[in-house]
């Protein structure tokens, strides 16, 4: 199982990579593991000179307890505000994927509204190659689809940027997912800590 999942997000990473490299001004891959968990990341930001907009993906799966396996397509748009070290953003992301009760299984399916934020020490007047980031993503019940009751996400954590096109980062991950279905309630409740690496192109 392990060894398709992680065929699995080869072949996705490279397949959006190909198909968005030539129009794309800025290309990033995100890598992030911790014990139980593997992720894969993807975002594209076209023009980013002109039009703050980016389009990405990723997959992510987890053989903790409760074993499951999450997918995301979003597009947002996001640009600097105030200063040019934040940038503040709104998207949207769909979401899909399976979680494993043991005695059954349970479909993700939503459409969340994506909140973006991060802070690049890089160009304020220290000038240190560190920045921090963060993303909110929520579903209510009316953009929750197949067994799916409610999505919510959160992503937080800080990067040290080794050069301009490479970075390393330590985050937390929390994510919350109602189910309902048959008329028995289930609840995935997941958080962690990773350690990642990002590289752009």
């Amino acid at each position: 199982m392990k060894r398709t999942v992680i065929f699995g997000i080869a072949i996705f990473l490279v397949i959006v990579f190909i198909s968005s490299s030539a129009a794309a001004a800025d290309t990033s891959i995100d890598l992030n593991i911790n014990t139980n968990d593997v992720e894969a990341r993807i975002d594209v930001k076209f023009n980013p000179l002109e039009t703050p907009m980016s389009i990405g993906g990723g997959f992510l799966y987890s053989d903790d307890k409760t074993k499951y396996w999450l997918a995301n397509l979003y597009v947002a748009v996001k640009d600097e505000v105030f200063t040019p070290a934040l940038g503040l953003g709104l998207g949207l992301k769909g979401v899909f994927g399976n979680t494993d009760f043991v005695t059954f299984d349970r479909d993700t399916a939503a459409l969340a509204f994506q909140f973006l934020g991060d802070y690049d020490f890089r160009k304020t007047s220290v000038n240190i190659p560190i920045s921090i980031f963060a993303s909110v993503a929520y579903a209510p019940e009316i953009l929750s689809f197949s067994d799916t009751d409610r999505y919510f996400d959160i992503y937080t954590g800080a990067a040290f940027h080794i050069n301009y096109f490479a970075a390393v980062y330590v985050g937390y991950r929390d994510i919350e997912i109602d189910y309902k279905a048959g008329g028995i309630k289930n609840e995935l409740s997941d958080d962690a800590f990773f350690l990642g690496i990002t590289i752009s192109f």
